[in-house]
């Protein structure tokens, strides 16, 4: 049983899957994802991905956490749009709100409507 919940969560890590918080409303958003989930910022970008079923006021985040589980702010993709029912996308640099690239890692996607905050993973790596 162990083994099988270590697999599921590696799994859903590696292939940019969603894990659902206890936040979520699915009646609100789905298909949330990066495309592609691991990237190379000095070649490529990377686009978060997701679908409205109703028209929202949305702002999309990249955040990242340190290792005590506190989140940091990297990037504001939006802020406080307002956005049609159906799909999205916002692209991703891999930048910081300084200018920089963001630093090899793990980040996290947010879509945040009201109150309700929606995350996905994303992998910044370098070859």
């Amino acid at each position: 049983m162990h083994r099988l919940l270590l697999e599921l969560t590696i799994l859903i890590a590696f292939t940019g899957c969603k894990i659902p918080t206890a936040l979520d409303d699915p009646s609100l958003v789905s298909n949330l994802r990066f495309s592609p989930s691991a990237f190379d910022s000095f070649r490529t970008n990377t686009e978060i991905r997701y679908t409205l079923k109703a028209p929202a006021t949305v702002s999309i985040l990249i955040a990242k956490r340190d290792s005590a589980g506190q989140e940091f702010l990297i990037k504001t993709l939006i802020e406080n749009v307002n956005a049609t029912k159906g799909s999205h996308a916002h692209t991703w640099l891999g930048d910081t709100n300084q200018g920089q690239f963001a630093p090899l890692g793990s980040y996290i996607g947010v879509v945040q409507i009201q109150h309700k905050r929606f995350e996905a993973a994303v992998l910044i790596f370098h070859f």
